[in-house]
């Protein structure tokens, strides 16, 4: 085995990941204000008794929206850093990172009501 391989690497990895969750956190409103959403609907998962399947879709749909956010934030740096000046692709490439984060947002909020009406209907008295 080489001098350094091993899990000195991996572990590294980690460390540069939540460096980079951090950067995002730091530098991002949009994945502040999607995290504070994401607590607001377990903490209604709480309250609601969800069943295990939808924890499931819940937490896989917030980890998109925010994983999908940052992605967006890496992309949109990327581009700024590679092309600082205005150019239609760079906008676009943008763009569909942005729109990206969008559908997962949108389906987000699709499965939301499929988990979340049927717990609310009973108590507006349906």
């Amino acid at each position: 085995m080489k001098p350094g391989a091993g899990k000195t690497p991996f572990v590294k990895s980690f460390k540069y990941a939540i460096q980079g969750v951090i950067e995002a956190y730091r530098t991002g409103f949009n994945i502040r204000v999607q995290t504070a959403g994401a607590v607001l609907v377990i903490v209604l998962g709480f309250a609601f008794s969800l069943a295990p399947w939808e924890w499931c879709a819940v937490l896989i749909c917030c980890g998109l929206v925010i994983g999908g956010e940052c992605f967006n934030s890496a992309i949109e740096d990327a581009v700024d850093l590679a092309s600082p000046e205005l150019h239609p692709v760079a906008k676009a490439a943008k763009d569909m990172a942005a729109g990206a984060v969008y559908i997962f947002a949108f389906t987000s909020v699709i499965v939301g009501c499929v988990v979340f009406i049927p717990h609310v209907l009973p108590l507006l008295g349906w």
